[in-house]
Order: structure tokens, then sequence, then C-alpha cells
């Protein structure tokens, strides 16, 4: 999944395993899939995925972060 620098509203259910910041090199591995239901908000906070479930609880799974180095070559 790519994230953006907004909240996201989950427009239908998703397991998420991994996470790419949008125009940055971040890269968010989670320890374990998580699953985001429809309508539930996804956001970061400082590399760290929050999620607002639908009955008003917040989660914060477990995760590491690594930078990704991107190349590309013109042909």
């Amino acid at each position: 999944m790519q994230l953006f620098d907004e909240r996201i509203v989950a427009p239908r259910d998703l397991m998420i395993s991994e996470i790419m910041v949008n125009n940055s090199c971040y890269f968010i591995e989670l320890e374990q899939a998580l699953f985001v239901r429809k309508g539930e908000t996804l956001w970061l906070d400082h590399l760290q995925p929050v999620v607002e479930r639908r009955d008003g609880t917040v989660a914060r799974p477990r995760s590491t972060w690594s930078t990704v180095k991107w190349a590309y070559k013109l042909l």
C-alpha cells in the first residue's frame, strides 16, 4: 500500500503487510498483516502506522521501517 501525507478512509476491506510512504524513500514493514475494514481510517504518525477502528479505538501495529534507494535507467 502507498500512503500520502493525509489520513485515508479504507474504501473496502484491506489486508496490509507493507506500506510505502509517497514522495519519500521510506518503506514500512508490519510485523503481522493488518486487517483494515471498510470505513476505518489509516494514517502515519512519524512513520508509525495508526488505524482508527469503526468503534473509535485506535490501533498502532508494530512495524519496522527502512529507507529504499530508487534508481532509474533511461533507455
